[in-house]
C-alpha cells in the first residue's frame, strides 16, 4: 500500500473507530473508504433496478408505450374474452 499523509479530524476519526469497532487510525480510514464505496456502488446498482422497474414513470423504448394496446403501459382498459 502507498503512505500517504493526511489531516485528520481525530474527533471525527475517533467517533468512525468507534462506529466501526476498528482499532487504530489506519484501519480506521481503509474501512471508512471501504464501507463508502460498497455503498455507492449499492446505491447505483438500486438506481439503476428502479430505473428499470415498473415503478419507472419513464419506461424503456423497447418496453411499449400507452399508445400500443398491447404494452402493459397501455391506458386503455383492457377488454376480456367474455367481451369480445
Amino acid at each position: 500500500m502507498r503512505t500517504l499523509r493526511i489531516d485528520l479530524d481525530q474527533r471525527l476519526l475517533a467517533a468512525a473507530a468507534d462506529i466501526m469497532g476498528t482499532a487504530d487510525s489506519n484501519a480506521t480510514v481503509n474501512e471508512a473508504l471501504r464501507r463508502i464505496v460498497v455503498h455507492e456502488r449499492q446505491l447505483r446498482n438500486l438506481e439503476r433496478l428502479m430505473a428499470d422497474s415498473v415503478f419507472s414513470t419513464d419506461p424503456p423504448a423497447d418496453r411499449g408505450s400507452a399508445s400500443d394496446p398491447d404494452s402493459v403501459f397501455s391506458t386503455e382498459p383492457m377488454l376480456s374474452a367474455e367481451s369480445t
